[in-house]
């Protein structure tokens, strides 16, 4: 173990925050607490309590913090704006957290600091040109390009998930219509599932929710993928073709050699991998000219966010 100090990397979740201490290239123990959701004085208590307590799990000091906040967070670490916590609004985290804690910290996008877990240590290693797609409520994303984590000119690079791919489509929570998040996220999922319940497509899950098709969500849908229901696989299918006209869009600008899919919807593993794949030799029609680029699965999954964010931290005193 090294005696250089440890870093704590930090990932504020929807309900959760998930912490990890990091040292001498190992990870030493890992921690969760649950958050209450709209007080930003809370959260600030509630993560230096973290720090404290983990920070313990190794033999040298606390010297680097990270932590990793869905959102647009600024290079300075100020968060402008939250999904997850709507009182975080041009909130100085980064600031107030080194009003309470000695160690440097760093506060990035909670996807910029899962990008960097899995291209140093996790899925991308050895990839030099990454994208990393995280697939939950929303869409985030984050990329490493030429082998530096992408940040932007204000910090805000990754909010790919309002990229617009139907012009006037469904509303999205950030005011416009047709974002990418609105059909290829858990949210998406539950809406497609339901629309396939409604057209008699699922009747089996339908008299699983008490043969109700407004009851039918992504969570029974995912139960059932391998139950030999057409409609589920069916429904699998769109999500992939959904989430591949936006991967598409990421290779053509980005031309990345891997993209890692990771978020809570990851968790389905290859059923929609696979799915994802094949919507993207549909969409990606000049694939054959390009060299292939590798979809893959989160090493990491959960756990990305707050590896990525210890690391990071890590980075930012040589430790």
């Amino acid at each position: 173990m090294s005696t250089d100090g440890v870093a704590v990397g930090i990932d504020i979740g929807g309900t959760n925050i998930r912490g990890v201490a990091w040292s001498g290239g190992e990870i030493l123990g890992a921690a969760s607490k649950a958050r209450r959701p709209d007080d930003p004085d809370d959260l600030v208590d509630a993560l230096v309590s973290m720090v404290t307590d983990i920070g313990e799990r190794g033999d040298a000091p606390v010297v680097a913090f990270g932590v990793g906040c869905a959102g647009v967070v600024d290079r300075s670490g100020v968060v402008r704006t939250s999904p997850n916590i709507a009182s975080l609004v041009d909130f100085p985290l980064r600031d107030r957290l080194i009003e309470r804690v000695d160690a440097a910290v760093v506060v990035e996008n909670d996807a910029t600091m899962a990008t960097w877990a899995e291209a140093q240590l996790g899925a991308a290693a050895g990839h030099d040109d990454v994208a990393f797609v995280a697939l939950g409520t929303g869409i985030g994303t984050g990329f490493v390009l030429d082998g530096q984590l992408y940040r932007g000119a204000h910090g805000f690079a990754g909010e790919s998930g309002h990229i617009t791919i139907v012009e006037g489509g469904i509303p999205c929570v950030c005011g416009r219509r047709g974002c990418w998040e609105r059909y290829s996220s858990g949210t998406a999922l539950n809406r497609l599932a339901r629309e396939a319940a409604a057209a008699g497509d699922l009747p089996t899950l339908v008299e699983r929710a008490g043969g109700d098709p407004a009851a039918v969500t992504s969570e029974l849908l995912v139960s059932a993928i391998g139950s030999g229901e057409a409609g589920v696989a069916d429904v699998l299918a769109e999500l992939g073709r959904w989430t591949a006209i936006g991967l598409a869009n990421l290779v053509n600008i980005l031309d990345p050699s891997v993209i890692v899919m990771g978020g809570g919807l990851a968790d389905i593993g290859e059923p929609l991998l696979d799915a994802i794949r094949a919507g993207y030799d549909d969409v990606m029609v000049d694939r054959h000219h390009r060299d292939p680029v590798t979809i893959v699965g989160s090493r990491f999954g959960g756990g990305s966010g707050a590896i990525g964010a210890a690391l990071l931290a890590a980075d930012a005193v040589g430790a």
